[in-house]
């Protein structure tokens, strides 16, 4: 079966059709049959937590990029996403696996969360070849019990023994499912089952079909490696060797495949602590989203919505997200949003500005205001109501960013409050005079990565970068939201010959009203 027959088929994601197939024209802006109670529905911008989401729902959805083919792929034995919070690695890996049912019903797709990966085992160890070791034990009985539940095997804590004593390298140049069942079948096949699963039609043959052909594909998905990540010697041994695991695993292992996610600031932390992981570089992929593929995300959810919510209606069935971009949007949005004097602008534009890229953020912004243009009677989403939430909207930003970087910096949010009530907007001079008077002088050079900053006010400063509390301001952008994000130039303020490009340094927007920064109003805001 073709990979993308799921779903409708669509172009690049950056490029938009100028002509459409034949076929029945939608009322362009029109929004017949959507009711404004639709604006309270939590469906709308879709599940915020890709995880949580329904596959089918998630793949009517998804914006597919070229990059991701190699992620899909079988003959990709190991692949890790890697990205800030909230830019869609657990949809990724969801997507990947929905994908995978479609194209080979015969795989068995395992997902798990590393938690429930850990709670399998209780292995006291602080070696780093240990650990290294205990994982791969996990992974191993994950799959067992996993081929048990599914293939009516009997799983007893002798069985279970079995894979926890048994050597990797047992399992060399061999079929994972073949090794693993080798092992269950000497025990013999015939105990009750003690995990709760459908059975399937017929398990005896689907069991004599896999011990015969022993080429069944195992797709292991583990989110939520660094969830509750901290900066501490244990925790860091303890996912670095996660990440040197999966890797010995595949390339030892037959008919393994491994997905997992980590987040770019757990693994700049991790890269600086253990050298191995220079091996598992080649194996990153690097989530993010442009201003165009944000637009198209949204349209994807939008059309989704109302194509579930409203079946019998051919507007939103004839919708193609590729070419219907701007009457999608129409349904909920007043297009264009009006601009600083006389210009407009696409609506998602400043929605991806304020949601840095993130589609969480972005459901979350969207969300918040449809609450709003319910409030006001209002039959379409305005720039308005988008300005009315952000003081809500910068909460969710501000405790978001103390979350995911304070495990870098003990002292980010000492540092974040030392730009309340100020400007937005400095030189870099402005900027490195202020970190070292507001914060430096007052709690003392912090430490960032572990690391005593080394350079003082310049290391605070990249650090805000990195972490996008800061960005350079592009004026010279046309659509006047430019914006320079640590990803598109990552060696500014840290290149003695060139720290900033003769660019200003500017809080991020989603900040600035909760912060109370000065200018947050009109087109200001952005």
């Amino acid at each position: 079966m073709p990979r993308h027959q799921p779903r409708r088929p669509s172009p690049t994601p950056n490029s938009r059709p100028s002509a459409r197939p034949p076929g029945p024209t939608p009322n362009v802006g029109s929004n017949v049959g959507v009711h404004r109670r639709d604006f309270l529905s939590n469906e709308l911008f879709g599940n915020e937590a890709g995880d949580d989401e329904d596959l089918e729902v998630l793949n009517s959805y998804f914006l597919d990029k070229p990059e991701f083919d190699s992620f899909y792929s079988v003959h990709t034995k190991l692949a890790f996403a890697r990205s800030r919070k909230g830019m869609g690695k657990s949809a990724l890996l969801k997507q990947t696996m929905y994908l995978r049912q479609q194209e080979e019903k015969d795989d068995l797709l395992v997902y798990v969360k590393a938690s429930d990966l850990i709670a399998l085992q209780n292995i006291n160890t602080t070696t780093p070849a240990e650990l290294v070791h205990a994982w791969q034990q996990r992974i191993c009985t994950l799959i067992n019990l996993e081929l048990g539940a599914t293939l009516n095997v009997g799983l007893s804590d002798d069985s279970m023994l079995l894979v926890e004593s048994s050597e990797l390298a047992g399992f060399r140049n061999r079929n994972i499912v073949g090794a693993l069942l080798d092992r269950l079948k000497i025990k013999g096949l015939g105990a009750e089952i003690e995990r709760t699963r459908v059975s399937t039609a017929d398990s005896q043959a689907v069991l004599e079909r896999v011990m015969s052909q022993r080429e069944v594909t195992v797709w292991l998905f583990i989110d939520d490696v660094d969830a509750t990540f901290l900066n501490t010697e244990s925790e860091r041994l303890k996912a670095s060797t996660f990440f040197s695991a999966c890797r010995n695993l595949v390339s030892v292992v037959r008919g393994l495949c491994i997905r997992a996610a980590v987040r770019t600031d757990v693994w700049s932390v991790l890269t600086q602590y253990d050298e191995a992981l220079d091996k598992c570089e080649q194996y990153m992929i690097d989530l993010n989203w442009s201003t165009e593929e944000t637009g198209r995300i949204i349209e994807n959810k939008i059309v989704s919505f109302f194509r579930r919510t409203y079946p019998d209606n051919l507007l939103y069935q004839n919708y193609e997200p590729a070419i219907d971009g701007a009457a999608i949007r129409k349904i909920i949005f007043k297009e264009p949003f009006a601009w600083g004097t006389g210009r407009f602008v696409d609506s998602f534009r400043p929605i991806h500005i304020l949601s840095a890229g993130r589609p969480r953020w972005a459901a979350q912004l969207c969300k918040l205001a449809a609450k709003t243009a319910y409030k006001n009677s209002s039959s379409l989403i305005t720039i308005n109501h988008i300005h009315d939430v952000l003081q809500d909207y910068g909460k969710f930003r501000v405790d978001d960013l103390y979350k995911e970087h304070r495990h870098q910096c003990a002292v980010m949010q000492d540092i974040v409050e030392s730009f309340a009530g100020g400007q937005r907007r400095f030189a870099t001079d402005a900027l490195l005079e202020h970190i070292a008077e507001k914060i430096i002088r007052r709690i003392g050079i912090p430490k960032i990565d572990g690391i005593t900053a080394a350079e003082g006010p310049l290391s605070v400063a990249h650090f805000l970068f990195r972490c996008g509390f800061i960005a350079a301001r592009d004026d010279q952008d046309p659509s006047g939201l430019g914006f320079i994000k640590f990803e598109d130039r990552p060696n500014l303020l840290s290149v003695q010959t060139n720290l900033d490009d003769n660019l200003v340094w500017e809080i991020h927007p989603s900040y600035r009203h909760f912060l109370r920064i000065q200018g947050t109003r009109g087109a200001e805001t952005f």
